[in-house]
């Protein structure tokens, strides 16, 4: 016999041992069934023994976190369908998700950065965010006003002093109104829209009546009008601002 040969059988003598190996995990694991939340004993019967198998892996694994049964449930329901799907065009476990270990990193991965998109910001990064978006928003209005007016012409024109109260108190009104946006997952009647109506309409209507207010009180001396080009430079900072906090922050839960 060439040592060919030898090597052959070797090989599938190994790939028997093996074999075994993992069906008597698997038949150790069967009365655990009711780990994998949400999958049927029809759909793990569909599945190979070492698709069985990775899936308990992964289910063993994710024990350890803090992911609710909800969002494995989730998650099994639409890896299983998948396996058994490559099953039927010759793919393992490997080929579509890669080793138990790389599988559940990832999965805590995209748990994570899903987290971090639906956890709200802090009331502070919320108002910082709204009042540099609707700050830069006017005070380019205000810029692009100015232009081709005379001195004469812009009695009720924003001054510097105003474009300052302008970011703030934008600020605070995208808060309260980001904290009254209707649930949209609510029943019928209890989304909350009429609230949300009153709140935005009232914090609007302040930020209005305080700008203006300043504006008109306020002395030149201390609330200059600024040249066109000015304001618009302003309001081109102020909105890169706010574009580099929203990423370094990951500001979620406002307005814009």
């Amino acid at each position: 016999m060439s040592k060919t040969d030898n090597k052959d059988r070797v090989e599938l003598q190994n790939e028997v041992n093996e074999g075994q190996e993992t069906n008597n995990q698997i038949v150790k694991k069967d009365s655990l069934m009711s780990m994998l939340t949400g999958i049927s004993q029809n759909q793990l019967d569909q599945l190979t023994k070492r698709n069985q198998q990775f899936m308990f892996d992964i289910d063993r694994q994710l024990a350890s976190s803090k992911l609710s049964d909800e969002k494995k449930q989730l998650i099994y329901q639409e890896m299983v369908p998948t396996l058994i799907e490559g099953q039927n065009h010759g793919q393992t476990y490997r080929h579509i998700y890669g080793t138990p270990s790389q599988t559940t990193a990832l999965i805590l991965e995209k748990e994570e950065d899903s987290s971090n998109l639906t956890t709200k910001s802090p009331d502070w990064q919320i108002a910082l965010d709204g009042g540099l978006m609707l700050g830069s928003i006017f005070t380019l209005i205000t810029g692009v006003g100015l232009l081709g007016r005379s001195q004469n012409q812009v009695g009720f024109m924003m001054g510097l002093l105003t474009i300052v109260i302008n970011y703030f108190l934008a600020g605070i009104a995208m808060l309260y109104t980001s904290k009254a946006l209707p649930n949209l997952e609510a029943p019928k009647g209890k989304k909350g829209y009429l609230r949300y109506f009153l709140i935005s309409t009232v914090a609007m209507l302040i930020w209005v009546v305080f700008v203006m207010g300043s504006q008109a009180i306020l002395p030149a001396v201390i609330n200059p009008i600024l040249p066109p080009v000015a304001y618009i430079i302003i309001a081109i900072l102020t909105f890169l601002l706010r574009y580099y906090l929203k990423r370094k922050y990951t500001i979620v839960g406002g307005l814009f």
